[in-house]
């Protein structure tokens, strides 16, 4: 029983693994190979959930799905109420300039007159990109990761991990 138990598990965990790189690979145009699930459907909001997860090179990414339409800056707050430090927002379908160009348009239908706002000009409205779902990578984890409480309202430590990102350029 106990083996048929733990083979359900890890058949579940290969599935979640999988599921998760497809989204990667067909929504953001990255190829990551999944190594761990962290933490898996994760409550960060009252409908949204994010699954955290190490690549094979040891790089965690986070990936945040939810019912409602969510905004860049809405993932932001997430990722700072979790515990964690963002090193990249990767855009859908790996277009670069997705960001910079819902800003610019932004930036437009508020200031018609303007040719077009820089990318410190933009910086607000960017924020205002939708972005669901939304991949990240993680560069700091700062002890804990934290999940948030339906029923209280409130953020709670749900599981203890530090890491830290190590740039070598």
């Amino acid at each position: 029983m106990i083996i048929l138990i733990m083979l359900d598990l890890l058949q579940k965990s290969v599935s979640k693994i999988t599921q998760v790189e497809t989204v990667c690979r067909q929504y953001f145009k990255v190829n990551l190979h999944i190594d761990k699930i962290i933490v898996d459907n994760m409550p960060t909001s009252n409908n949204s959930n994010t699954t955290v997860f190490r690549t094979d090179n040891h790089a965690i990414y986070a990936i945040c799905v939810s019912d409602d339409l969510l905004k860049l800056a809405d993932i932001k707050k997430i990722v700072k109420m979790m515990g964690m430090k963002a090193e990249e927002f990767l855009p859908p379908n790996g277009d670069n300039d997705y960001f910079l160009r819902y800003g610019q348009k932004v930036f437009q239908s508020v200031f018609p007159g303007h040719k077009s706002g820089t990318a410190f000009e933009t910086v607000f409205y960017q924020t205002l990109t939708p972005y669901c779902p939304a991949l990240i990578r993680i560069s700091k984890v700062n002890g804990e990761i934290r999940q948030y409480n339906n029923i209280q309202n409130k953020w709670q430590p749900a599981l203890e991990l530090s890491y830290l990102r190590m740039q070598v350029r």
